[in-house]
């Protein structure tokens, strides 16, 4: 899904921009879908490198499921964000930084990239890595998310160039 934003007063496409907010975020909130359409988000720990985002979790569960049903995904990771009232106090909106996208989710299973997710993800957490093993690897779910599409928004901070 690739749409047009429909305030592109406050779209970035700034790819550079993008990443930056990808690169600063702690929290990413994941959406799927049950094979007949239901819905599913929730917030999650992640890892940013390049095209891809890292997620880990428990070897079970309703997102596992669902991943494994239906690879596409959609993501948000937003900062900075806060409620901004008008000086009457009586109009409300957001200050935000945000990157919204889609992609595709794969589990990892190989040794060697698991041990290079687990790195990126502790980078995002400037955390201590140490590398599983062959007898350990399978202790730990990790999935690959390459990003098919992504956008920037922005909503009560300048925009990136402008002073």
């Amino acid at each position: 899904m690739n749409r047009q934003m429909r305030r592109t007063s406050k779209e970035v496409t700034d790819r550079g921009w993008m990443e930056d907010i990808l690169k600063k975020g702690q929290v990413i909130c994941l959406a799927l879908a049950s094979p007949d359409g239901v819905p599913y988000a929730l917030p999650m720990g992640y890892g940013f490198d390049g095209g891809a985002i890292y997620i880990h979790g428990a070897r079970s569960g309703l997102k596992n499921e669902l991943i494994a049903a239906n690879p596409r995904v959609a993501f948000n990771v937003t900062l900075d964000a806060e409620l901004a009232r008008s000086s009457a106090g009586s109009e409300f909106s957001m200050k935000y930084k945000s990157v919204s996208g889609f992609g595709t989710a794969r589990e990892v299973t190989d040794l060697a990239e698991k041990n290079s997710a687990l790195q990126i993800l502790m980078n995002q957490y400037d955390g201590p890595h140490t590398d599983l093993t062959e007898k350990n690897k399978d202790s730990v779910w990790i999935v690959r998310v390459d990003i098919a599409h992504m956008s920037g928004k922005i909503s009560g901070y300048p925009k990136p160039g402008e002073c």
